[in-house]
């Protein structure tokens, strides 16, 4: 283990590094005429905070490398999320009472897959973003602030359309850096009774279920209950509820309130307790847990070899952000996997950072018939599966996680 900088959340500088993933680049496709230039990557080490509980990456990537320009993600395109979605901004109208008076912002807003769905409860809708997805938003006619948010762009929220009852950031939360400003942001722009509500990849599944690939440069910190609620206090907030969620295997839904505005779950302390028992506040559980990845690695990539001397032919099915991590680190490029399918426009022509495989459109899937498909967006394996065999893919899929 090789003792690092300071945390992110408390600056403590008792904070060890338990896993090396290489060194990878941000999650930016290539067209052809781009295959040959030099890819400049970044450090992608695990570390885990002996103060605070959080565990993060070492090294924080500018956030305008990651999300300005060519940014990837759309969040329509899973039907799953998609509901997950709408079943959210129904519970929220409800649980909160919100009305048409009452504005919602989500910070990270995509396309605006999320505030579409406030709009038939006639909510007051807004969306910070500052990629070039958020176009997406516009044209649908949300209301977009193409910036990263801070204390600045509260303040204009504020001038302008008052403060929020509700703020959101989901899957978004684990990725801003500096986090303090964005912290006193979101204090700023609540109202008395507002709510914050993130959802982020949690730590415990992360762990449990060895999902390395979730690792990589976007996502700075591995969020633990015991960690936000640490977060929270130090910015005079609480964490008042929290529920696990099955979205991108193992999520967690936190809600979080200016001090004493609303009265503490059970499940908070029920969570916390569960972290503690599970080893995730013990410095053995992390270093583990490298030792578990190596060998993943190593079974994964005899099974790939073995197909290959087996003239079996093997793609990849989907192209998460998350598989760069796992295709880079096992070091699996286009001469184990003839090419990748993918729905999403933004990357069907293009080739992947590092380890250039092709990205095709889906439906080639279903004409060229290989024998078997990597399946990257593992996490929704029952939903891409059953589509799967229902257009007629007739090969065998390997399920590279848990």
């Amino acid at each position: 283990m090789e003792k690092s900088k300071s945390c992110q959340i408390c600056f403590s500088t008792a904070l060890y590094k338990f896993l090396d993933l290489g060194s990878q680049t941000p999650v930016v496709f290539l067209t052809h005429n781009q295959l040959n230039d030099q890819e400049k990557s970044y450090p992608l080490d695990v570390y885990y905070c002996q103060s605070c509980g959080l565990v993060q990456l070492g090294y924080v990537v500018n956030p305008e490398i990651l999300f300005t320009n060519e940014y990837h993600h759309i969040a329509a395109l899973s039907a799953s999320f998609k509901s997950h979605l709408n079943m959210l901004a129904s519970s929220l109208t409800r649980r909160f009472s919100l009305n048409e008076t009452d504005l919602v912002v989500d910070i990270g807003a995509n396309d605006g897959s999320l505030l579409e769905e406030f709009i038939p409860l006639k909510i007051k809708i807004l969306g910070v973003d500052p990629s070039d997805v958020a176009k997406i938003a516009s044209d649908k006619g949300i209301p977009i602030i193409n910036k990263f948010f801070n204390e600045k762009v509260a303040h204009e929220i504020i001038e302008t359309s008052g403060n929020a009852k509700i703020i959101l950031s989901l899957n978004t939360f684990a990725h801003v850096a500096p986090l303090h400003p964005f912290m006193n942001g979101v204090k700023l722009l609540l109202d008395d009774s507002g709510i914050f509500v993130t959802e982020s990849h949690y730590l415990l599944d992360l762990i449990s279920e060895l999902q390395y690939d979730a690792i990589y440069h976007e996502h700075l910190r591995y969020y633990s209950v015991k960690s936000l609620t640490f977060l929270f206090n130090l910015f005079g907030m609480d964490v008042f509820d929290v529920e696990r969620k099955s979205t991108h295997a193992g999520s967690i839904r936190v809600y979080a309130c200016k001090k004493g505005a609303y009265p503490i779950s059970n499940a908070v302390g029920d969570l916390c307790k569960l972290e503690d028992e599970s080893g995730l506040s013990t410095l053995d559980t992390y270093v583990n847990f490298e030792k578990r990845v190596k060998q993943h690695r190593s079974e994964l990539l005899n099974l790939l070899r073995t197909l290959k001397i087996q003239q079996k032919r093997i793609v990849g099915i989907t192209f998460p952000a998350r598989a760069l991590t796992l295709l880079n680190y096992c070091q699996i490029d286009s001469d184990t996997l003839e090419y990748l399918t993918e729905q999403s426009p933004l990357k069907i022509g293009k080739f992947t950072p590092l380890s250039h495989i092709k990205i095709v459109r889906e439906p080639y899937l279903f004409e060229d018939q290989p024998d078997f498909g990597l399946l990257l967006s593992w996490h929704i394996t029952d939903e891409i599966t059953k589509k799967f065999k229902e257009r007629g893919f007739k090969g065998n899929f390997i399920i590279p996680f848990p």
